[in-house]
């Protein structure tokens, strides 16, 4: 994936409204995804308008460092984690991060764009962080095309 595809798809999975209730349905989508494609448990989070409204950690999985590291990558740029890994990879923008451990420059967080401004951050942890990446683009995908969330 390039970084203009990145772009392209924060654009596409962005939101005119968003609540509580849709951050629940899409933790749900999270969840049975992992599941039903037999993937290793993972940790989930996300946020809306600042406060933690769905976090899961599934069996086996402890800590919730990771989920705060990529969370606070996708506060401060305002993309996804995945975008700034491979912005970073291409031209070094963000080494002075990488070496701050309370950010992490790989995939795994992505911006939640509601009414076209950053309101909250979708995080998924456990998996090769690519695979972390496109768990929440897959999720996001199913949560759009079934209509409940414009």
């Amino acid at each position: 994936m390039t970084k203009e595809e990145v772009l392209q798809l924060e654009k596409e999975l962005s939101f005119q409204e968003f609540n509580n209730h849709d951050v629940y349905q899409l933790g749900q989508i999270i969840v049975n995804h992992i599941e039903k494609n037999q993937l290793k448990n993972v940790r989930i989070r996300i946020v809306l308008e600042g406060d933690i409204v769905f976090q899961y950690l599934m069996d086996g999985k402890k800590g919730v460092v990771w989920l705060d590291r990529k969370q606070k990558t996708v506060e401060k740029y305002g993309h996804s984690s995945y975008y700034i890994y491979l912005e970073n990879e291409e031209n070094g923008t963000y080494q002075a991060d990488e070496k701050d451990e309370s950010f992490v420059i790989c995939g795994g967080g992505f911006p939640l764009i509601i009414q076209n401004e950053l309101r909250g951050s979708i995080l998924v942890s456990g998996l090769a962080h690519d695979e972390d990446h496109q768990v929440i683009v897959d999720c996001l995908r199913k949560i759009k095309d079934e209509g409940s969330c414009k």
